[in-house]
């Protein structure tokens, strides 16, 4: 299972937020999440519309911490 979430990223002296991609294990843990944030694309306007929907959802939801995830989803 996977959904858009807001993700904290610290890099450096800076720290950023972003929508990514969040890949969750049978517990519904979050396991392994896209390096970078994702991009709005579709192959028509209701494609667009519905990642765009997708990704409102997010800011919805608790934001995630990048370093907690497991890299590579380990």
């Amino acid at each position: 299972m996977w959904n858009h979430r807001v993700v904290r990223k610290n890099h450096e002296d800076e720290t950023w937020l972003g929508i990514h991609e969040v890949f969750y294990d049978a517990k519904g843990i979050p396991h392994m999440v896209t390096v970078d944030p994702v991009e709005v694309c579709g192959e028509t306007l209701e494609e667009l519309e519905e990642t765009l929907n997708w990704m409102l959802k997010a800011l919805g939801k608790p934001i995630l911490e990048y370093d907690d995830i497991p890299p590579g989803g380990e």
